[in-house]
């Protein structure tokens, strides 16, 4: 297995304040959990967690199809940017993003997250007993999936949101090479966050994510990140653990 410290690839500064970083969000995640379950239920936080990373299964999916597909033996890369520099000089997004990685690690996405979503939807709309609940009511989940109404419409959603995911991944380099920073380099919240905040966005079109859906998935989004991020580094799809 990988050691950190004896990769001379790491800066263990960086890897530091990646580790703090995570702490960190960990934490206010733990908080955010607490003040709903004191306010309504615990379950209520769950299911409101659970709807919010739900709807972004896409997303969470592609990213993570993204890295595996985007590095492997035998096929040649194709640089998003085509190995351009931007009017800065510095490459427009880097040797990190594939047209490998946008369009597989995109469509693998779709696929696999509209087989798994669909049939998870129709177990959410046949539910019935919410007599525990506080917050949730039927209406609430009624409203929230409607989405799932129509087999068009949620097989849409499912490809755009998923789409998503590539798009802010490909901004959150943009962006990184615009600050000057290397690939690599740890760009904290945005590396993190980028895809999802893309995807989110997107998904607005279908569904009612409310400001306590968006604390969510920023609080949770770099948790599940980083325990992708440091699988992707152990199997060798990762330079670097973020």
């Amino acid at each position: 297995m990988k050691r950190v410290k004896d990769d001379p690839n790491i800066d263990l500064h960086e890897w530091k304040k990646e580790k703090q970083f995570i702490l960190i969000f960990g934490i206010l995640l733990i908080a955010y959990f607490i003040i709903w379950a004191v306010l309504f239920t615990l379950l209520d936080a769950l299911i409101i967690m659970g709807l919010a990373f739900f709807i972004l299964v896409p997303a969470f999916i592609t990213n993570g199809m993204m890295v595996l597909v985007g590095k492997i033996k035998g096929i040649p890369r194709y640089p998003l940017d085509g190995g351009k520099c931007f009017s800065d000089g510095e490459r427009i997004f880097g040797d990190g993003k594939s047209w490998n990685g946008f369009i597989g690690g995109w469509i693998l996405g779709s696929l696999i997250s509209a087989l798994i979503c669909w049939w998870i939807f129709q177990l959410i709309s046949m539910a019935e007993d919410y007599s525990m609940l506080t917050f949730i009511t039927p209406e609430y989940i009624a409203n929230f999936i409607q989405a799932g109404i129509s087999f068009k419409t949620f097989i849409i959603s499912q490809i755009f949101i998923a789409l998503g995911s590539p798009v802010g991944d490909a901004l959150g380099s943009f962006f990184k090479r615009r600050r000057k920073r290397k690939r690599g380099e740890p760009f904290l919240f945005w590396d993190q966050n980028d895809f999802i905040i893309i995807s989110a966005l997107i998904a607005m079109i279908w569904y009612p994510l409310t400001w306590y859906y968006w604390i969510f998935l920023l609080l949770i989004t770099p948790l599940v990140t980083a325990l992708a991020n440091w699988i992707g580094y152990l199997i060798n799809k990762k330079d670097v653990p973020w």
